[in-house]
């Protein structure tokens, strides 16, 4: 008996490792809105449905490639220019810039093709699922009557009221849930969302030994720079003149980046555009993993928490 009993235990983890990676990671409305906007076969899409069962498809091949202020509509909602993205669909739409972008690579008058900047990404993936829309990032922290009450965490070298100081980065998964939002201010403002850590998703330290250390560290999804979506968009466009042709590339899309570990410590390094990039290397090196600003790197930052979210069933 206990030969039998031992042999069932033994086909279970076989079937276990065949039927793909073992994490702890959750099916959600938000989860499956955001990453239906990387590129296709994209390593944590590719986990988060073996894991959970999910059927997520990618909206566009390549990913949704990031546009500079995106361009709001005349009463200011970021969300109608959904519309203009898929308008073409399955092709990209394209758009003229209306803003020159401080770091240099957007210009006022040229044309790109159209994506989502930080907060219409994260406008979109609540949108999707039935959640308001959150407010302007800077209300979200620095409004105290209305928004700091929703504060998980902030702080920050200029943070000048009474701070929420963070715990250790691999204490956090046990106060986040995937949804909440991470905005951070360096030079500008950035907003992400959480989405779990590397361990959810099935990442072990055999598997990734360079992450040992950071497989239960934060990770975020958002649009913004990435060292990889300015060569991918640059193809698209020589590959396709007659409808790409006017257009620029972009620097950056939707991607899945780690909180949390100093630049210094991570094994790669690069210069891409106008941006210097850190980053580790997974999915046998085919997914350039980023690190996002350390928390304690930028001025100020918030984790917050929608209302809707904080309900009870969420």
């Amino acid at each position: 008996m206990k030969k039998i009993i031992a042999l069932l235990l033994l086909c279970a983890l076989a079937l276990g490792f065949c039927s793909g990676a073992v994490g702890e990671v959750e099916q959600s409305p938000l989860l499956d809105a955001a990453f239906s906007l990387l590129e296709k076969d994209n390593i944590f899409q590719r986990r988060y449905n073996e894991i959970t069962g999910a059927n997520v498809e990618s909206l566009f091949e390549l990913g949704v490639p990031y546009f500079y202020g995106q361009q709001t509509n005349s009463n200011g909602t970021k969300l109608a220019n959904v519309e203009r993205l898929i308008a073409k669909y399955p092709y990209y739409s394209t758009l003229t810039c209306l803003e020159h972008a401080h770091d240099g690579f957007w210009s006022s008058g040229k044309r790109y093709i159209y994506g989502m900047d930080c907060s219409g990404f994260t406008r979109w993936v609540y949108y999707q699922c039935g959640l308001p829309m959150h407010p302007p990032l800077d209300k979200m922290m620095n409004d105290k009557v209305n928004y700091r009450k929703y504060h998980l965490y902030n702080g920050g070298p200029n943070w000048v009221s009474e701070s929420k100081p963070m715990p250790a980065y691999e204490e956090m998964q046990y106060t986040l849930q995937a949804g909440d939002l991470f905005v951070t201010k360096h030079k500008g403002r950035h907003i992400m969302m959480y989405i779990g850590t590397l361990k959810d998703y099935g990442f072990t330290a055999e598997e990734a030994p360079d992450l040992a250390p950071y497989l239960e560290y934060p990770l975020v999804i958002h649009c913004g720079p990435s060292p990889f979506y300015g060569e991918r968009f640059e193809k698209l466009i020589q590959d396709n003149p007659d409808r790409y042709g006017n257009c620029n590339t972009t620097d950056g899309g939707v991607a899945v980046s780690l909180v949390g570990v100093p630049s210094e410590l991570a094994p790669y390094h690069t210069h891409v555009q106008t941006f210097d990039y850190d980053y580790f290397l997974i999915d046998d090196g085919n997914y350039m993993l980023t690190l996002r600003t350390d928390p304690y790197d930028a001025t100020s930052y918030c984790w917050y928490r929608t209302p809707e979210l904080a309900a009870p069933g969420t």
